[in-house]
């Protein structure tokens, strides 16, 4: 199907990640229940929580700055679009680290051997916490009016 004229753009999107069932509920917002699910979890250290509620403050600022924005920013419509896809594509990038912590308590292995396992994998979800809320900073400070 053809685009009509002046909305190629569209075809430029990256495709929208649509959250899997597990993150549906109980709440309508996947990153929400995404955290639910990671404080839910009853071996993650200090460092891990805290990576937590940096992510989960991080989204909620990004996305009322981006309410805020949208309407008075004079934004083109692709970089709306763009913009309002972050904090999807970051929840993403934390659901994959935890699938990864996830998947440890599945596996067959000496105790000895899942304990390194949950440790790295601990490691990498707290980094890729830290790394998304760092992006999501990152976007609204470089999309802040010029002083």
């Amino acid at each position: 199907m053809s685009m009509p004229q002046g909305w190629e753009w569209l075809e430029d999107l990256p495709d929208e990640w649509e959250a899997p069932p597990d993150l549906q509920t109980p709440t309508p917002y996947p990153e929400v229940n995404l955290v639910i699910r990671l404080l839910s979890c009853e071996f993650l250290g200090f460092e891990a929580r805290a990576a937590i509620g940096r992510f989960v403050t991080e989204e909620a600022l990004y996305d009322m700055w981006f309410i805020e924005k949208v309407q008075t920013a004079g934004w083109e419509m692709k970089k709306s679009a763009l913009l309002r896809e972050v904090p999807m594509e970051q929840a993403r990038i934390v659901y994959e680290a935890w699938k990864v912590l996830n998947a440890v308590s599945e596996l067959d292995a000496p105790d000895a051997v899942l304990l390194e396992r949950r440790v790295t994998a601990i490691k990498a979800l707290t980094s890729t916490l830290q790394e998304a809320a760092e992006r999501l900073v990152g976007i609204r400070a470089e999309n802040a009016p010029a002083s």
